[in-house]
């Protein structure tokens, strides 16, 4: 088998997150296991943050605001 990055090299493992086959240059060693650069740093992927729409957050508040103002009166 062939390393997913370096098609000449041999693989010598698999990655535990992805499950791509790694040649020595490759194959970051962590105490889990044997894992790719990308899913050894998952801060370094660039990774798409979901955000709440502006409209759930005002409806969240109103409702919010709406249960308070009936335990208090």
């Amino acid at each position: 088998m062939k390393c997913a990055n370096h098609p000449e090299r041999a693989a010598l493992g698999y990655c535990a997150g992805c499950g791509k086959p790694l040649c020595a240059a490759c194959l970051v060693r962590l105490r889990t296991g044997n894992y790719c650069d990308a899913c050894a740093n998952p801060e370094t992927r660039a990774v798409p943050r979901r955000r709440i729409p502006w409209w759930v957050v005002g409806m969240l508040v109103l409702a919010a605001l709406i249960l308070f103002r009936g335990i208090f009166r």
